[in-house]
């Protein structure tokens, strides 16, 4: 069975590599930085030579890549070299983001139910072939039910992991320091019960203003037993 090493380090440090038919759950609260680092994954898995696809039912393909062109560093700071060589410079970049292997997949109007979505990934990876997929986000699907059991199942019957955001729940509030727990998934019963790793995020000036302005932490649950 293929494994591959996760693209950011500080997750190698306490993860084991992720398998071929892993599914893994990424959690926050809205505007903590789920969709930033799954982003941030896919490029650098395409990157390390790996077909990615990046299943969007939130945003549409120019606002993802828009994320990574500031990921980049394009943005208003360059406009001090002019205008023109500020576009010139944002057109090159999207223009070399289009040719690699990194597929973002509109399915914006395929989130009526899991089942669909689910199809859709499993017929377009027949064109683009790709070898890993990120969904963003679980709670945009509607009539969700047994979605968890879906993606793990369509992970092992396409032999390829796949890597899904969810929202936490408003829970988050009432923790201690308002770090995230396991039981701030919607359904985290099935969560638990289905995915190989749990990721959660937690950006600690979202709550308080004194706070670093780009501090984000990682949490893995203590629970969670590397495969």
């Amino acid at each position: 069975m293929s494994e591959y090493k996760w693209p950011i380090d500080k997750l190698n440090d306490i993860l084991q590599p992720m398998r071929e038919t892993d599914l893994v759950v990424i959690g926050s609260r809205p505007s903590q930085g789920k969709t930033t680092l799954m982003l941030n994954m896919a490029y650098e898995f395409t990157r390390k030579g790996m077909r990615t696809a990046y299943a969007t039912v939130d945003r549409s393909r120019d606002s993802l890549e828009e994320r990574l062109l500031q990921r980049h560093r394009y943005s208003e700071d360059l406009l001090k070299d002019g205008e023109d060589e500020y576009f010139a410079m944002r057109s090159r970049y999207r223009e070399k983001l289009r040719s690699i292997p990194l597929f973002f997949l509109d399915l914006r109007e395929w989130g009526e139910t899991i089942d669909k979505v689910a199809y859709a990934i499993d017929d377009l990876k027949c064109f683009f072939r790709y070898d890993i997929c990120f969904v963003d986000y679980l709670q945009l699907i509607r009539e969700r039910e047994g979605e968890l059991k879906w993606f793990k199942e369509l992970a092992t019957f396409l032999q390829m992991p796949i890597v899904i955001a969810s929202q936490l729940k408003r829970t988050v509030m009432n923790n201690p320091g308002n770090l995230p727990q396991e039981k701030d998934f919607h359904d985290f019963e099935e969560i638990n019960a289905c995915a190989d790793t749990i990721i959660m995020l937690h950006r600690e000036r979202s709550y308080d203003d004194n706070a670093p302005k780009k501090e984000l932490r990682v949490i893995v649950p203590e629970t969670e037993e590397s495969p």
